[in-house]
């Protein structure tokens, strides 16, 4: 999937934006505060039907302004293009549309524009929390299979229902909260064994990855720590399925009753939902060890990335669709060693947006085919139809930098 027109209104600061980009690369240039990122936040908007930020609706809209909309024309491998829309009002439920027909279900957006974003948060994957990569986990699963996010979703609804329950607790009877044990078994045990079936795959492309970019580096496993399965926990392979089989999910369902029914004191006196796929934690090990305990700085940004090339790829396999990349300030995050192992991997057939302040990143790429280049400042682009040396000092003096040395 290429992306080939974007059109803005009022996303943030970004008051009026359209747009047709390259199907290689595209650099968005400008001091920080500029709206590089809005601009990387609206391309990714509509690959799930939310904010990659994690923000809320009416936070994108800009001050003063009663909507905001996201228009994107994408274009598949058969040269079909699909218009997705999204149209968000200060006040009211927001509106997507594919090809003009209203979406009821964010679900229905899966396989039609799938973006892998690095930006300093995802650089840090395997330095930060469990939770931060089992939403990594799921964000992958969900771009995947729109079955996988329409459970994800209905998961998160029944849970949501069950901890205000438990916070009125004990006004509350037992059977009201078991009707909610059902609709989270029912939502989560297909979310549990979904994880459990490509965690191998996404460790052998993570791990290969990581050995290319650091030969020496040792070899990196995942581990998925469950509060409901154990770790004996087997899925027999079925090439033949579609998805989870019935035989799985059934032994998945008794080991979450189980789990249900031995945390309901704890639940009680904490008031919330102690057990379930939202209390899964995704660990890295490298040489056997936990990363994030014992790695260094440079391994847990190798594994980052390799985590984020693996998603990637594990994207391609599944949709046969290579998803954009999106990269807000990420080379000015990493040495010069893994800035080049990330730029050979994207050398490749995905269709980059890069949002940088940096002079010395457009010059690094400045010979890669299907580069454009735009500059961002207060909200407006202005493509730069001239990026020859005498161009970009005269940039590189505006945005008051000295050039790399080395």
């Amino acid at each position: 999937m290429i992306l080939e027109r974007v059109k803005l209104t009022n996303f943030r600061n970004l008051e009026q934006i359209e747009l047709d980009v390259s199907p290689r690369i595209n650099i968005f240039l400008g001091r920080n505060g500029q709206g590089k990122t809005n601009l990387l936040e609206a391309l990714g908007y509509l690959s799930l039907g939310r904010s990659p930020r994690g923000c809320r609706d009416q936070e994108l809209i800009q001050f003063d302004e009663a909507f905001g909309r996201i228009d994107l024309v994408v274009g598949d491998r058969h040269g079909d293009a699909t218009r997705l829309e999204a149209a968000i009002p200060r006040d009211g439920k927001k509106r997507i549309r594919i090809d003009g027909q209203v979406v009821e279900r964010l679900s229905d957006l899966v396989g039609h524009w799938s973006v892998v974003r690095f930006d300093p948060d995802e650089v840090e994957l395997a330095k930060g929390s469990p939770e931060h990569r089992r939403r990594f986990l799921d964000h992958t699963l969900s771009l995947s299979s729109a079955e996988y996010f329409r459970r994800l979703l209905d998961y998160r609804r029944a849970l949501a229902q069950k901890n205000r329950l438990l916070k009125s607790w004990p006004r509350v009877s037992a059977s009201e909260l078991e009707v909610w044990n059902q609709e989270l078994v029912k939502w989560g045990c297909p979310l549990l064994v979904e994880r459990q079936s490509v965690l191998g795959r996404l460790e052998e492309l993570t791990a290969r990855i990581y050995s290319e970019m650091a030969p020496e580096g040792g070899t990196i496993e995942l581990r998925l720590r469950s509060t409901v399965l154990p770790p004996q926990f087997e899925i027999p392979a079925d090439p033949e399925a579609l998805g989870p089989t019935q035989e799985s999910l059934d032994r998945a369902g008794d080991h979450f009753r189980i789990a249900l029914e031995d945390a309901r004191m704890e639940e009680s006196r904490f008031g919330h939902c102690r057990v379930g796929p939202h209390r899964d934690r995704l660990e890295l090990l490298l040489r056997g060890r936990s990363l994030r305990r014992y790695g260094s700085q440079g391994e847990m940004r190798t594994a980052s990335i390799a985590l984020k090339l693996a998603q990637g790829e594990f994207l391609f396999e599944r949709t046969q669709s290579r998803p954009a990349v999106l990269l807000d300030d990420t080379f000015s995050e990493l040495d010069r060693e893994r800035t080049d192992a990330l730029q050979t991997w994207l050398h490749q057939e995905h269709q980059l947006f890069i949002a940088t302040a940096r002079i010395d990143d457009v010059v690094g790429m400045r010979e890669w085919p299907g580069l454009r280049v735009w500059q961002v400042e207060g909200g407006r682009l202005t493509e730069l139809d001239d990026i020859s040396d005498a161009r970009l000092e005269v940039l590189r003096e505006e945005l008051g930098q000295e050039e790399a040395r080395g």
